[in-house]
């Protein structure tokens, strides 16, 4: 069956592109947040994701760098 009309190598690509773009954004987000960019691999696998989300969400957040001119 066939994806948005699309063989199967380029459903394939697409869904590679997808996750890369989730990967990606999700490590830039937590490496500003100050976490490791590692613990965005658990978004890829489901239902993990969901208790991923939360732990970041209401962990222990370190304090803001003061920036000093």
């Amino acid at each position: 069956m066939d994806y948005l009309g699309l063989p199967e190598w380029g459903e394939y690509l697409l869904k590679g592109i997808l996750i890369f773009i989730g990967l990606s954004s999700t490590a830039v987000v937590l490496t500003r947040a100050g976490r490791s960019p590692y613990f965005a691999f658990l978004i890829i696998i489901p239902y993990v994701q969901i208790v991923a989300v939360w732990y970041f969400a209401f962990s222990i957040w370190a304090a803001p760098l003061k920036i000093t001119k």
